[in-house]
């Protein structure tokens, strides 16, 4: 029978969690990759993206989102399950029936520990594979040198000024009317201007033209007279030509193997980052536990507060454990694990308060 209890004590706060952490997870991946998509989006209306990319770029971004908020998500959802439950005099019926803290720690680390395995495997072997695809998406979208940006009634710059770009209107097929190119080659200026226009890829090569349609084109060198001019009915200009790009590989995105043999403070900071994540659940488990005790009247939310200057606190340290562990400042075996201990200490000092501090000294000096 007491069996039978404890299973179905471990079933309510699994199933309660869940749910929770599930919707957590989606508001905060919602709100961050709208953040992601803006900056995506900014780098397409720029130029330095085409359309075709993004949603490949947005679909790795919402991975690394998903590995990165895991533990904060799991903190959240834990303060918002446990102070619902006080908040309803759950709790108290649970203490009342005998259930104490070490109880509720188990049915939390039963919830837990799933995800520690879970986001450690993502952490360190999806994560760098995450972002090497996004790498290569970007270097084999670099590599089309697609004409991006351009824009109707106004001027549209590539290839650092070599090529200046003007269409008065783009319409619903795609067609350019009144075109204007100035392009520089072989030390000469070519000016072009036409009726109509369209962008063409060829088959063979990959290149990108304009095909212009009635216009001229007047060619020559700056500060002298001897200027070409030229009439055409179709001419065709070389916009963008195909080259091959390779990624551009650093840290982020070597494999986790390869950083452990590497030495430097840069690929020990790395990999201390990978690591930190899955940690992070089992320190933030603990840590939810105490904050999550709330008065009644304090309402379920009256914890969350207190949880977000932790987070605060946390994500600070972490930063500058990073920056002095590249710097040398601190030596590799302290790291950021020191941040860690940290919070371990800053959680165990909580529930030894909500216990009370002699209960505690009782409970110790009893063992001995």
């Amino acid at each position: 029978m007491s069996a039978f209890k404890l299973k179905i004590i471990d079933r309510l706060f699994v199933v309660q969690l869940s749910k929770m952490m599930l919707g957590v997870m989606t508001v905060l991946s919602v709100i961050l990759l709208s953040q992601r998509l803006v900056r995506v989006l900014s780098k397409v209306t720029a130029g330095e993206l085409s359309t075709d990319v993004v949603m490949s770029l947005i679909g790795f971004n919402m991975v690394l989102l998903i590995i990165k908020i895991i533990p904060v998500a799991l903190l959240l959802s834990t303060l918002l399950v446990l102070g619902r439950m006080y908040r309803d005099q759950e709790m108290t019926a649970l203490f009342s029936a005998g259930i104490g803290f070490k109880r509720i720690y188990r049915s939390v680390f039963i919830f837990a520990f799933p995800l520690f395995l879970l986001t450690l495997f993502l952490s360190l072997i999806t994560m760098p594979v995450v972002m090497q695809k996004i790498e290569q998406v970007k270097a084999d979208d670099q590599s089309k040198l697609d004409i991006r940006g351009i824009r109707d009634g106004r001027f549209n710059e590539y290839s650092q000024g070599d090529l200046v770009f003007y269409v008065e209107k783009i319409t619903d097929d795609d067609k350019m009317l009144n075109v204007f190119i100035q392009n520089r080659q072989h030390g000469k200026l070519g000016i072009t201007s036409s009726k109509s226009g369209e962008i063409k890829v060829d088959a063979e090569t990959g290149d990108r033209f304009i095909i212009l349609n009635d216009g001229n084109r007047y060619e020559g060198v700056p500060g002298q007279a001897d200027y070409k001019v030229t009439k055409f009915m179709e001419y065709g200009v070389v916009v963008a030509e195909k080259k091959a790009v390779q990624a551009s590989l650093g840290l982020k995105e070597r494999p986790t193997s390869t950083l452990m043999k590497m030495r430097s403070p840069k690929a020990m900071s790395e990999l201390q980052r990978r690591w930190s994540i899955p940690i992070a659940i089992i320190t933030f488990a603990l840590l939810a536990v105490p904050i999550s005790k709330v008065s009644p009247r304090a309402g379920m939310y009256g914890n969350l507060l207190t949880a977000l200057l932790i987070y605060i606190i946390f994500e600070n340290f972490m930063s500058l454990s990073h920056s002095w562990l590249i710097k040398g400042a601190i030596p590799p075996w302290l790291g950021v694990w020191w941040v860690h201990l940290l919070m371990v200490g800053i959680g165990i000092f909580m529930m030894m308060r909500t216990l009370g501090f002699n209960y505690v000294k009782i409970q110790l000096l009893s063992k001995k």
